[in-house]
């Protein structure tokens, strides 16, 4: 009986100077997923989510060679979508065409969304993933009931008036995007102008840990090389025993999925020998990735990545939004958001698409969160100006003529007309 309870005691000790030796969280394979049938028309708006998420990436690459890039296109997408209700006709079809949601219609498209989202939102109990919309109008404007219930039904959108006057009313929008993004994304909006009307805001938040965590101390300082003949010291992660990834390779580039948690989110990466991620970016289209899904296979390696973060904000999106065909909406346009508001306005405009984008991946996994704010405003009519006057009150030379013929009739000066 004796020995029993030293061996109890010794047991409880050796359990307790154990459970004081911090332990790397890390899971040893995918959990369940709440996985379901899309319907066919979620199915259709992530598709077209998706074919919009690689025109634009492919269009906002052009400016930022050498450059770090991150944004994200369906925090993009939302924003806009939300704004596409406020138009009818010509300008409708262009939101639809950029979208790439023109074989559905507007109702379909905002069920979708909402659909979509809510499958998301509910798919892995182990990421967290936070989506959010909201408006901003001009106190004093009435927002019409159509806008605002499908706001409402179909984007769970905050709507709210806002003095765009009050210099208070920028940390409003501001707080509110920190908030929904765990205080990543912060100050994001800089000023409001004076003819602002309306403010559509998307934020999304995503924290996803590895199916298979790095440990931290197998990640060691090595060199990464950003281009030929140079190179930087990182930290590098390295996974140390080999895990089960899906691969697709060719001879000229690969492409891997890191998973997260159920492996339903993963981290996509396309990768080549000399690391020239502009040729890469050309391989990023709908058809490849659809093969690369498809056709990847899965197989045991050891994975080595580098840490980072870092954050990206593009202060007006408007001219790559042109140049993938949205024109209108951002010129002063009778035809522009005809179903934003029930009081008359003057002629409206996006004056600004901001977007901002912050990234960190360590050994745990990927945080990460982003907002887009789209911006119309008013054209401001100004009064008439009052014609300059001109004061003859000097000495002048004067003559009257004829207009076709040119013949001066008279001619004289004024010297003083006393």
């Amino acid at each position: 009986m004796k020995s029993y309870i030293v061996f109890l005691l010794i047991a409880i000790i050796s359990n307790s100077l154990f459970s004081c030796v911090p332990k790397e969280d890390m899971l040893v394979g995918p959990v369940t997923a709440n996985i379901r049938e899309l319907a066919i028309k979620e199915q259709q708006l992530s598709d077209a989510n998706t074919r919009f998420a690689l025109k634009l990436f492919e269009q906002i690459i052009k400016d930022n060679a050498g450059k770090n890039l991150f944004i994200s296109p369906y925090s993009i997408h939302q924003a806009l979508s939300m704004t596409m209700n406020g138009n009818e006709g010509a300008v409708l079809e262009q939101f639809q065409n950029l979208l790439e949601v023109e074989h559905l219609t507007l109702e379909e498209a905002n069920q979708a969304a909402r659909d979509l989202t809510a499958f998301l939102l509910q798919l892995d109990p182990k990421v967290k993933l936070a989506i959010a919309n909201a408006i901003w109008y001009r106190e004093g404007y009435q927002v019409q009931p159509p806008l605002r219930q499908t706001a409402q039904e179909y984007y769970k959108a905050e709507i709210a008036s806002l003095d765009m006057l009050n210099p208070n009313s920028v940390n409003i929008i501001n707080n509110w995007i920190a908030k929904q993004t765990n205080n990543l994304i912060k100050d994001m909006l800089d000023h409001i102008p004076a003819n602002a009307v309306m403010y559509l805001v998307n934020a999304i938040y995503f924290k996803g840990d590895w199916t298979y965590n790095f440990p931290r101390a197998n990640t060691k300082k090595e060199k990464f090389f950003p281009k030929a003949g140079q190179e930087v010291v990182v930290d590098m992660m390295d996974l140390g025993e080999p895990a089960a990834f899906k691969v697709f390779n060719t001879a000229d580039y690969g492409y891997i999925e890191i998973p997260y948690s159920s492996g339903q989110f993963t981290m996509g990466i396309l990768y080549g020998e000399n690391g020239n991620t502009e040729a890469l970016a050309e391989k990023l289209t709908m058809e490849n990735l659809l093969q690369w899904r498809e056709q990847a296979r899965e197989g045991n390696l050891i994975l080595k990545m580098p840490k980072f973060k870092f954050s990206h904000k593009i202060p007006n999106m408007a001219d790559d939004l042109m140049a993938l065909g949205l024109v209108q909406p951002f010129g002063f346009h009778p035809d522009n958001f005809t179903k934003l508001f029930s009081n008359p306005t003057e002629q409206l405009k996006i004056s600004r698409v901001i977007h901002e984008a912050l990234i960190e991946v360590d050994e745990k996994g990927t945080e990460a969160a982003a907002a887009t704010i789209v911006e119309v405003i008013e054209r401001v009519n100004l009064p008439p100006s009052t014609p300059p006057t001109l004061v003859l009150d000097k000495p002048f030379v004067f003559f009257i003529q004829e207009k076709h013929s040119g013949a001066i009739l008279f001619m004289g000066k004024l010297e003083n007309p006393l």
